[in-house]
């Protein structure tokens, strides 16, 4: 059965803070500061766990200077460049994205934020694993074997990551397999691992990232179909919404998407980092 997704601001608000709370995770935090969520990390400064989500801000522009100038402050007080990330439906402002601009932010990035709207397709396509001999479906740390580091190295390949990024990669997708709710998968084609995923579930929701093919081996369908196996044992375990974002523009990772069943959440999300 289809889940029944209105695409408003409400929705786009939940997806954004959903995906903040999943990554409060291993000695991360989540703050809510009443027109906002901090997601901070203690020991990285890496900005990707140090951002600020889902904004309601004031619209009059002395109320929002003095807002941002706090904000500011606090990102200081932590030790973290300033990061915010825009909402794709209903954020407030409107032109969050060129206040921030025009305070001394950059773009680094745009974001499609994307939620599971047909469970038929992707259902379909996971049956068809048991009619592919050679390939088969793996969970980090569920077997003797940890497949932790063939992840990591998958996804070295397919985002062209550094690989001195392998072993944090690889801790990172044994912590997801460990977390409740969580799991690590990774596609083996006649024993080879040529694609991962991971899943968390939280609060009856579901997120999905981390999703990538090695680049030789495009084309055949393997994200596809994990995707689809990590979404069918999701909604086994109850599930309620399943979402995840996908890099905007980038037109075959959003088709894939789409085909899976996924409708695409308002505008891309704007990922803005002081400079």
């Amino acid at each position: 059965m289809a889940p029944i997704l209105t695409l408003d601001p409400a929705l786009s608000r939940q997806l954004a803070i959903h995906e903040a709370r999943v990554h409060a995770h291993g000695g991360r935090e989540l703050r809510d500061l009443g027109d906002g969520f901090l997601l901070h990390d203690p020991s990285d400064a890496e900005p990707f766990w140090n951002r600020l989500v889902a904004l309601d801000w004031p619209v009059d522009h002395d109320a929002f200077d003095r807002r941002l100038d706090e904000i500011v402050t606090v990102f200081a007080t932590l030790g973290r460049l300033p990061h915010v990330r825009t909402l794709p439906l209903g954020g407030r402002p409107a032109d969050l994205e060129t206040r921030l601009v025009g305070s001394g932010f950059r773009l680094v990035g745009r974001d499609r934020a994307m939620a599971l709207a047909d469970t038929g397709p992707a259902i379909g396509l996971a049956r068809t694993l048991d009619r592919r001999p050679n390939l088969r479906v793996e969970h980090v740390g569920s077997g003797a074997t940890s497949r932790a580091m063939d992840v990591a190295r998958i996804l070295v390949d397919a985002f062209d990551v550094e690989s001195d990024r392998i072993p944090a990669l690889a801790a990172e997708s044994l912590a997801a397999a460990r977390r409740p709710g969580g799991a690590a998968l990774v596609l083996l084609d006649d024993d080879r691992p040529v694609a991962a995923a991971r899943r968390v579930t939280l609060a009856g929701m579901t997120y999905l990232s981390s999703i990538g093919t090695i680049p030789s081996l495009r084309g055949r369908g393997f994200a596809s179909l994990l995707t689809a196996v990590a979404i069918t044992e999701a909604l086994a375990e109850g599930t309620g919404l399943i979402h995840l974002l996908a890099e905007a523009g980038m037109e075959r990772t959003e088709r894939l998407y789409a085909r899976l069943g996924f409708e695409p959440v308002g505008a891309p999300i704007a990922d803005l980092l002081s400079r």
